[in-house]
């Protein structure tokens, strides 16, 4: 059994040593900058000046979450102010390449797994440890200092990406998580620390919000919590009334100094526009054929699985479930099983 205790960067470095174990030659800078098809049969990939034939191929190159342009053709020009969670390599070479060649696409270019982050993090690669987990235990405002969504719908691991695509709709691309005390230590703090202040109204001008503004959002989200035992631990009911965005779970008054704000920024992590694959991890051409012999797992084909809505580790399982598929798939055709 293979333990995933570490995450993405445990499991990679198992499968690479089992790579390794099996005689595999893994190359690095070695980018696809063609591929050869004839009709819905593929023939060869080129890597720099170096043609590569294959009987059968498996695509796992990702998406193109780091690939700016490409994300403006969904996005517009809002994407420019969007963070990228990995790498910055994952530009979507590949998948361009496939598509240019026949493949048929699935998904479009402005679905994706999108956090919200702390907008501190750097542009690219900040990782997990950037994520903002105190939504659920606050309050969410935009640069208003008005709120704009249920910070309560749901359990975060349920709920936690969709905030990168609601922050993403804000203007200029921001927001701040506002908390107070009480919430202190009941989430995994990011690796930026919180403003801190004493008052709602000095937060605020710590934050570049208008104070009036703030304080009257919170004052009036105060007064609209309803009496009920907090629990976090399950959807406890706890909730605002009389507001135009209510709180359904988790509202508790935020009214214990000093109190805190995270700024908060869109954190792409991957894409889902891909290319359709079967059951069998097949890719299927658009003019309705299947490929003989390209498989593709991971990012690349993610479309096939994710819409909407995503659910914590849902991103891995479809690497390990799809990659395993592919590639026993191309090792039976390469082996004319």
């Amino acid at each position: 059994m293979l333990s995933l205790w570490g995450g993405g960067k445990q499991l990679l470095n198992a499968l690479y040593r089992h790579a390794e174990s099996l005689g595999i030659e893994i190359h690095y800078d070695a980018m696809v900058t063609d591929i050869e098809f004839d009709g819905d049969e593929f023939k060869s990939v080129t890597v720099g000046d170096k043609v590569i034939t294959a009987t059968s191929f498996v695509a796992a190159a990702g998406g193109f979450e780091a690939n700016i342009e490409w994300l403006k053709e969904g996005w517009g020009d809002i994407a420019e102010n969007f963070l990228i969670r990995g790498t910055p390599y994952n530009t979507g070479g590949l998948l361009k390449l496939l598509l240019e060649n026949g493949a048929q696409k699935i998904g479009e270019p402005d679905q994706c797994h999108a956090v919200a982050i702390d907008g501190r993090a750097p542009k690219f690669d900040g990782g997990i440890c950037t994520r903002v987990d105190c939504v659920s235990l606050g309050i969410v405002v935009n640069k208003h200092a008005e709120r704009f969504y249920d910070e309560g719908e749901d359990f975060w691991p349920k709920r936690y990406a969709i905030w990168g695509r609601l922050v993403a709709g804000q203007p200029d691309q921001f927001a701040h998580v506002i908390i107070d005390q009480k919430a202190i230590g009941s989430f995994m703090p990011p690796v930026f620390p919180a403003e801190k202040a004493d008052s709602i109204e000095e937060l605020a001008e710590k934050i570049g919000l208008d104070p009036n503004a703030l304080s009257k959002t919170v004052n009036d989200y105060n007064a609209a919590v309803q009496p009920g035992e907090f629990d976090h631990t399950e959807l406890d009911g706890v909730h605002t009334e009389g507001l135009k965005v209510n709180k359904t779970n988790w509202a508790r008054a935020i009214d214990e100094g000093p109190f805190y704000a995270y700024i908060l920024r869109p954190g792409i992590t991957f894409t889902y526009l891909g290319v359709e694959v079967t059951e069998q991890a097949q890719m299927k051409m658009a003019n309705g054929n299947l490929s003989k012999n390209v498989f593709a797992a991971g990012e690349i084909m993610a479309g096939n699985v994710l819409g909407q809505g995503y659910l914590a580790g849902i991103g891995m399982t479809i690497g390990n479930v799809f990659g395993r598929i592919a590639g026993n798939e191309a090792a039976d055709y390469a082996l004319n099983r």
